[in-house]
């Protein structure tokens, strides 16, 4: 559509301009209406095809939404869908001839045109709903003449292409309602809490009053007073129109404005996830951005909502109460030294929600002296008494808080008396991650990249590449089953040295212990360093690359001993997805986000399905799984033992305590934990191994798996065919007859079982000290043996944590007398 440029301005211009609008009023209304019908404006055909932009959804596995994505907040709705008296509202207040006109009031316009020749400038609209919708889709805010000739014949034509509904619903999906929200149906969530079909007669008059939006002069959220009174303005008009009578009209002035919130409004959780599921609709050559935020897709995805809010605050809670342990800190704001005023500050964070337990708070310190300190929220005053900061070793905050500054503070609950106590806290350094598959499915359950997504946007459990610790020892066993070994085989555990050209490598063991003779099985079970590293040696670099590969990590593995005790950097995601193929009998599953992506007539756009690869033998797979089962047990994970079973996982730890993993499963479930901080070359402390850091958030995560009924417990996994399970030695991989030392349950394909029963002289030798069992050991092939001098190792079990308690010894057979030392074999 053409429209003629505007000339210059000038007194005369503007006189004649107006005569002339009135004559065309006054003489050409008729020719007007037929002109109309023998020019068509190609604009209105486009609105048959009109889609105003709407929101896109995020759903979880339950089809409750999640998250969000529009560039206008608009849920279109029909007008069978709003309140009579909302489409009665908008029409008195609107447009009160809506119905009998044909586009445009010449009554009101004359009315507008005569007050505009008065004052001499453009005051007044007269615009029916017709040409305001015309205005909105098609025109700028600009007030003129030429446009509004424009605009009253498009509005012609608009009428004599669509009905009245068809109008009237553009019109009241169209129109910014404030807050960000388009549309009726928006708004009557945003402000009252429910559906525009279910508004009362002074809610449907308070949203219509919101169609002359003016800047958010009429919120009834920041201006109540101005809501008010433009919604009696509103009644007013109904009455005059006879929608209502004066005694409806007066009970609804009478009536207060009371705003609610919608129940359906979307969780503030998963931000990490659902900010994955933006990033691919974005970079999707299906979709792309213009989808994403005009289209109003619906995108449900394989996330548990309760789940995902569940592992969220577990992690928060882990994260915070391990900074604590690295120390207080003062806060880094005081509003005095900025400026402002603590009698009067009022943080953007603070809500009139009730208080929740768990939960960080921002509070202006008002008073401190050494009966504690006294803290604002909001108007709550609240007292810090010194069990509230007994964690920052002082007996009172003297000289570490005062007045103005900004601190975080919790409510506790004591889990026995039900008591609560508001506790001193701070926002962690420390970050962390979190990930939860479905065993069978992969599908991503839940998944947390950082302590707070508002914080910080980086997800680490997605974008980050860690070193693994020990956590990677489990797939150098692996890949050592696939060629042959088994977990009763022994290792010689030694301070050894390993030429690498110019350079000797020379792991060494937690606390500088050595074992001697020890099973593949308890030197996982305690994640014992040498026996890994000489075990990658055995099994060569390219078997345990392409092991770890098929698990589905794409991080390169250095061709180095080093990498058997996790130098490589993987995501955790990754990990966790690894550890899946030992829970899932030897099947990789790529880890899966959405189920399907529709448009809003539900029409299926995108499906997905479980991407599925054999990773190894399911033999293998179970082989490992179960000595996981025994790291449980008996070994790192020993705290995890109370959890109902079966259980399995390992320990991470890398060196100088930078990282702190716990990669463990259920049958259904598989769980990755990584903790650290973004500065990979800082320390979380000395003992902060992935038993003290990470596991405890493991555990609380399944039992938060077992508080939601998400999985059964049974005796153990299940096994596949070709595997048997026998009795074994623990300290010689013998078979578990005889005189032993500790007779455990061991899983072994079928014919690679222990052969030969334990006997007093094995058991002497496992009890020497660990240099002199060399006599009595045959190396392995390709087994390093260059020992190494190292004049403090000590013998003992070198585990990556202490053990718990050795059982009692079990023996298929009464103890014998202690046997003499054997001579070594010649």
């Amino acid at each position: 559509m053409n429209v003629t440029p505007a000339a210059p301005k000038t007194p005369f211009h503007g006189r004649s301009r107006l005569l002339i609008i009135f004559a065309a009023i006054a003489l050409g209304i008729p020719s007007g209406f037929v002109l109309a019908h023998v020019i068509h404006f190609p604009l209105v055909r486009s609105l048959e095809d009109y889609q105003p932009a709407i929101i896109t959804r995020v759903y979880d596995r339950n089809g409750v939404p999640f998250a969000e994505y529009a560039i206008q907040k608009r849920i279109v709705v029909t007008k069978r869908d709003m309140s009579p008296r909302l489409v009665e509202a908008i029409i008195a207040t609107e447009d009160a001839d809506f119905r009998n006109h044909g586009g445009f009031n010449p009554k009101s316009m004359l009315r507008a045109a005569f007050r505009d020749l008065i004052q001499r400038k453009k005051v007044e609209g007269a615009s029916t709903i017709t040409q305001q919708l015309a205005k909105q889709l098609f025109f700028t805010p600009e007030k003129s003449w030429t446009r509004k000739v424009n605009e009253i014949a498009l509005a012609i034509d608009i009428e004599k292409n669509f009905t009245k509904d068809q109008i009237f619903e553009l019109y009241a999906n169209q129109a910014y309602m404030g807050h960000g929200a388009y549309g009726v149906e928006s708004a009557s969530r945003l402000y009252f809490g429910k559906h525009a079909k279910d508004l009362t007669l002074p809610e449907g008059a308070t949203i219509a009053g919101l169609f002359q939006h003016r800047g958010g002069y009429y919120s009834p959220i920041n201006h109540p007073d101005h809501a008010l009174d433009r919604r009696n303005i509103v009644l007013g008009r109904m009455l005059k129109e006879h929608y209502i009578n004066q005694q409806q009209y007066q009970q609804a002035v009478n009536t207060p404005i009371v705003l609610g919130t919608f129940k359906e409004e979307t969780p503030k959780v998963g931000g990490y996830f659902s900010e994955e599921i933006r990033q691919y609709i974005e970079q999707s050559k299906n979709f792309g951005v213009e989808n994403l935020y005009q289209r109003g897709l619906k995108v449900y995805t394989t996330l548990d909502l309760p789940l995902q809010e569940a592992v969220e605050k577990v992690m928060q809670r882990g994260l915070r109460r391990w900074d604590r342990r690295r120390g207080f800190r003062r806060p880094s704001r005081n509003l005095i030294t900025e400026g402002a005023d603590p009698e009067t500050y009022k943080d953007p964070a603070w809500t009139s929600d009730p208080y929740t337990t768990a939960k960080l708070y921002t509070a202006v310190v008002m008073h401190v002296d050494r009966n504690g300190v006294t803290a604002r929220i909001n108007r709550d005053n609240i007292t810090l008494t010194s069990a509230s900061f007994v964690w920052t070793e002082r007996t009172d905050m003297l000289g570490a808080l005062k007045r103005g500054d900004l601190i975080s503070i919790r409510l506790d609950e004591d889990s026995k008396t039900h008591t609560r106590m508001w506790k001193l806290d701070q926002l962690p350094q420390v970050q962390g991650a979190a990930v939860v598959l479905d065993v069978k499915s992969g599908e991503v359950r839940a998944l947390v990249g950082g302590y707070d997504f508002q914080f910080s946007k980086f997800n680490r459990a997605i974008q980050s590449r860690r070193q693994t610790g020990s956590s990677f020892k489990p797939i150098v066993y692996g890949a050592a089953f696939e060629k042959g070994l088994t977990p009763a085989d022994t290792i010689f555990d030694e301070p050894i040295a390993i030429p690498m050209g110019s350079t000797i490598y020379a792991p060494k063991n937690y606390y500088g212990k050595y074992s001697g003779i020890v099973t593949i099985q308890r030197a996982l079970e305690l994640s014992i360093n040498v026996p890994a590293v000489k075990t990658w040696m055995m099994v060569g670099p390219q078997r345990v690359s392409d092991f770890a590969h098929r698990l589905g990590i794409t991080s390169d593995i250095p061709p180095y001993p080093s990498a058997a005790l996790g130098a490589a950097g993987v995501s955790p995601i990754e990990m966790t997805a690894a550890y899946n193929v030992f829970a899932n009998q030897g099947v990789y599953v790529k880890p899966q986000m959405i189920r399907r992506i529709v448009d809003p007539t539900d029409r299926v756009l995108e499906e997905q399905t479980p991407v599925l690869s054999e990773a190894t033998d399911p033999k293998v797979a179970y082989e490992v799984a179960y000595m996981l089962h025994g790291t449980v047990l008996r070994g790192t994970a020993y705290e995890a033992h109370t959890l109902p079973p079966p259980i399995a996982g390992k320990t991470g730890t890398t060196n100088a305590y930078t990282d702190a993993w716990f990669m463990g499963f259920s049958p259904e479930f598989c769980v990755g934990v990584w903790i650290g901080y973004d500065d990979p070359s800082r320390t979380l402390g000395p003992g902060a191994t992935g038993a003290e850091v990470a596991l405890p958030v493991w555990i609380e995560i399944f039992k938060q798996i077992d508080a939601l009924k998400l999985r059964t417990p049974r005796p153990d996994f299940e096994a596949p065919t070709g595997i048997v399970i026998v009795p074994m030695d623990l300290k010689t991989g013998r078979r578990g007859v005889g005189p032993c030392a500790r007779v455990v349950m061991e899983a072994f394909i079928a014919g690679q079982e222990p052969d030969k029963d334990c006997s007093g002289s094995t058991v002497a030798v496992s009890k020497l000290p660990y240099y002199l069992q060399r006599p009595f050991y045959q190396p392995k092939e390709f087994e390093p043996t260059l020992a190494a001098p190292d004049a403090s190792a000590q013998t003992g079990e070198g585990g990556e944590s202490p053990a718990p308690p050795e059982e009692e010894r079990t023996s298929t057979a009464a103890p014998p007398p202690p046997p003499p030392v054997p001579k070594p074999p010649v």
